[in-house]
């Protein structure tokens, strides 16, 4: 008796595999799928999936499909199908059930509580078959208007209950082995509070990188930015790439005058070049050259003198001494 379901079930999936067909639906279920992240919908037997990529499909390579089978239903292997369709009319829509259009593959839903199912959009790809999904044929791609993916019962026997039970469909994207670099650059500011914008250079793994708005497509792994100018210092940082994500590395810009900083006691006065300073913890940029430092704490006073250059920063720490000696 098996066999001869088997043989029906064959028989009327070779007779459905039309170039063309006019069909209807109990009800189209519009998925709208995320840039990342999943969706989960509910399904019946003679419903279908109108799933509709999001505008940035950069690094989508296909869609996932996971498929929790209602109990009752993986009693009866054979008796429902689900297939693929192309050149839809008219498009889909929530209150849509009449179709026509070329389905491109059918299969049915096998004996078991749960399916993996993912579709290819780009060709090649890095999709690998496992023992734990199907690979279905490649009829759609990153242009596709909609992939439209549909139940139906192509076997009688089966509970007239079963539409109290619907598919839980779990839908994802596949991801290329790739994600973005955003950079975000913060310029330093003169006196007047003005940025300071010149050019620089920015280097991927050492090797020399063109951004396209601030961004930049690359392996996922580890890698590590380096900007390079004759205005600013260089700078260097390390991030990593997720799959189909964006990671944004956040770099502020340091102007390339030197800089100065003191750690001295609280009332200690502090003179730059004779003028007198408020004293602060702070780094602050001074010009290039010699400059003379002369510090007073009470009736302590020391001078020192430095050579500052460009691109360096300099600490000058004041430190008091105090010596005991005992004696008899």
């Amino acid at each position: 008796m098996k066999r001869n379901i088997l043989f029906f079930t064959l028989f009327v999936l070779l007779n459905m595999m039309a170039t063309g067909e006019t069909f209807r639906i109990h009800k189209t279920v519009m998925v709208e799928m995320p840039e990342t992240g999943n969706v989960v919908v509910q399904a019946g037997i003679n419903d279908a999936l109108a799933i509709v990529l999001p505008e940035d499909t950069t690094f989508f390579q296909g869609v996932e499909l996971d498929i929790k089978i209602p109990e009752v239903l993986s009693r009866y292997y054979g008796s429902v199908a689900y297939s693929l369709y192309t050149d839809l009319t008219p498009m889909p829509t929530a209150a849509t059930i009449n179709y026509t259009g070329t389905r491109e593959m059918i299969d049915t839903i096998p004996g078991r509580l749960s399916l993996n199912l993912i579709l290819p959009l780009v060709e090649p790809n890095t999709i690998k078959k496992t023992p734990y999904n199907i690979v279905l044929p490649a009829v759609y791609n990153l242009n596709s208007a909609v992939l439209f993916f549909r139940f139906q019962l192509v076997m009688k026997g089966i509970p007239e209950d079963y539409e109290k039970e619907p598919f839980v469909v779990t839908v994802k994207p596949v991801y290329i082995d790739k994600g973005r670099m955003e950079l975000k650059v913060t310029y330093p500011q003169n006196e007047d509070g003005q940025k300071l914008e010149f050019p620089y250079t920015v280097f991927i793994d050492e090797e020399l990188a063109t951004l396209e708005d601030g961004k930049l497509i690359l392996d996922t792994g580890t890698h590590y930015i380096s900007m390079v100018s004759d205005h600013y210092r260089n700078e260097t940082r390390t991030f990593s790439i997720e799959s189909g994500k964006t990671t944004r590395v956040e770099v502020e810009l340091r102007d390339i005058a030197p800089t100065l900083q003191f750690v001295a006691p609280d009332n200690t006065k502090i003179f730059l070049d004779e003028i007198e300073i408020p004293y602060t913890k702070d780094a602050f940029v001074i010009s290039q050259g010699e400059h003379q430092i002369r510090f007073v704490v009470g009736d302590y006073e020391t001078v020192k003198t430095i050579q500052a250059v460009n691109g360096r920063s300099y600490v000058i720490n004041l430190s008091l001494d105090v010596e005991v000696t005992e004696t008899l």
